[in-house]
């Protein structure tokens, strides 16, 4: 277990309780966050839901896919009989949700009962330990996260036939922060950015994207726990407003060859005694602080592949044309490579954008590597190459990518900085999901005759 320790004050806990009860609150949505970053709860009592060590939740959580197939391990298995983990709930991250005027919801560490000590596995965990190892190097980390998704009429019948193409694409257009079009989208906007000002999460920004039904938003930047927190929970909630309007909306990072792409792309600046570290203080410069922080970011990225592309279909998206990169690159205000730095227009918003990840990143994971290896540039005194100019994928002298889950994985796994950075036991737990997940496709795939296959040789051959 980890050595950082998380309880609540007595006092503090009886106050929230006391404020929800007072405010109609019957139920509280626990919300805790897998592998893949899904936030998966239980619906309990206040007096229970804001309590330490008031749920337990099975470690069998960190060995399930995003469709619940079980991989045992050392940590949870039929030999140690999947034992229980107990929730601590981040009482700052407590809200009253007004759409649902009964409940609240909470966002909650793992612990183990005894020690009362996190669970290494949880991506919640990890990113803590960043944060804590950034603070005593004296930078508080503020992110901010942009999702784009697709929004489709639901229709159930259709998707169980598999006939997800079928679906009736929410608009008729596909233009980019058309004004049109945004009609088509209007109620579910309005509705959205009133839930989530509600809870204290601000949009930034709201706007139609490239493709059909495809939407873009942004969260105003927060600090990087709570950054992760809200990231994970804008999600869920836009998934949920979608149902009840008989919508579905899917982050897939590529759901149809032929569409644009799904990003989720970070913007992370370092702060150092309440100054942008990341600024000189003149328009257009990036500060030696990072430089460096870019540098060690760039040097490890195509091991933490797996992490910033967790699924299979990750890799779908991979095309500098579609301004995803395929490369470790960086350059100034270039959407093509990996790294977008961004100098301005004001020292405060210097920061650096990390394009490589998809709609179906973990916030956790994805904000926890960008900052250890960021720091570890900076711990280095790492230099970094030159900017990239005009298409970053096409410049040979940065480290290419990985194309595909298997190979992230295993360059993930094998990686001794890896291991430094994530700790051992995180990097050995989180590999056998990703490798599960490359052993069920790669059996699907040999159990199935293919669409192609048919097409090429079913009248030729």
């Amino acid at each position: 277990m980890s050595k950082i320790k998380v309880m609540n004050d007595p006092a503090r806990t009886k106050a929230l309780i006391d404020k929800m009860t007072k405010a109609g609150v019957k139920y509280v949505q626990i919300e805790v966050p897998d592998m893949d970053g899904m936030l998966r709860g239980k619906i309990t009592k206040p007096s229970k839901g804001f309590g330490d060590l008031g749920n337990a939740y099975c470690t069998i959580l960190y060995g399930l896919s995003t469709q619940d197939d079980v991989m045992e391990s050392e940590f949870s298995s039929f030999e140690n009989g999947f034992p229980d983990l107990f929730t601590v709930p981040y009482l700052d991250s407590a809200i009253h949700q007004s759409w649902r005027p009964e409940f609240a919801s909470v966002v909650c560490d793992m612990v183990d009962p005894a020690s009362g000590e996190l669970c290494p596995m949880s991506p919640r965990t990890v990113l803590r330990k960043a944060i804590e190892k950034a603070e005593a190097a004296g930078f508080d980390v503020r992110c901010a996260v942009e999702y784009e998704t697709y929004i489709m009429r639901a229709d159930n019948d259709l998707i169980k036939q598999g006939r997800h193409y079928d679906l009736p694409m929410l608009s008729r257009t596909m233009n980019a922060y058309s004004l049109t079009r945004i009609v088509d989208i209007e109620d579910i906007m309005r509705e959205y950015h009133s839930r989530m000002a509600s809870v204290g999460i601000e949009i930034d920004a709201f706007h139609c994207e490239l493709g059909y039904g495809q939407v873009e938003f942004a969260l105003s930047h927060a600090p990087a726990l709570e950054m992760a927190d809200r990231a994970a929970r804008a999600k869920l909630y836009f998934k949920q407003l979608c149902i009840e309007h008989g919508l579905v909306a899917t982050f897939m990072s590529k759901w149809r060859i032929g569409d644009t792409g799904t990003g989720a792309h970070i913007h992370l600046s370092l702060w150092k005694d309440g100054k942008p570290a990341f600024s000189t203080g003149k328009a257009g410069e990036l500060s030696t602080v990072g430089r460096q922080f870019a540098a060690g970011m760039m040097d490890v990225m195509p091991e933490l592949t797996a992490i910033y592309n967790p699924v299979i279909n990750s890799y779908r998206r991979r095309s500098s044309l579609q301004w995803c990169p395929e490369n470790a690159s960086w350059a100034e205000d270039n959407r093509t490579a990996a790294l977008r730095a961004i100098t301005g227009p004001k020292p405060e918003g210097v920061r650096i954008e990390t394009r490589q990840p998809g709609g179906d990143m973990n916030p956790y994971l994805c904000i926890a590597a960008s900052i250890l290896s960021g720091l570890r540039g900076i711990e280095n005194g790492l230099e970094p190459l030159s900017y990239a100019t005009g298409n970053a994928g096409n410049d040979p002298r940065f480290r290419r990518l990985p194309r595909n889950l298997r190979d992230a994985t295993r360059m993930f796994k094998e990686s001794e900085t890896v291991r430094d950075l994530l700790g051992s036991d995180f990097v050995g737990q989180y590999a056998l999901t990703r490798d599960t997940e490359c052993d069920l496709y790669e059996q699907w795939v040999a159990e199935n005759v293919t669409e192609w296959e048919l097409r090429r040789y079913f009248d030729t051959i």
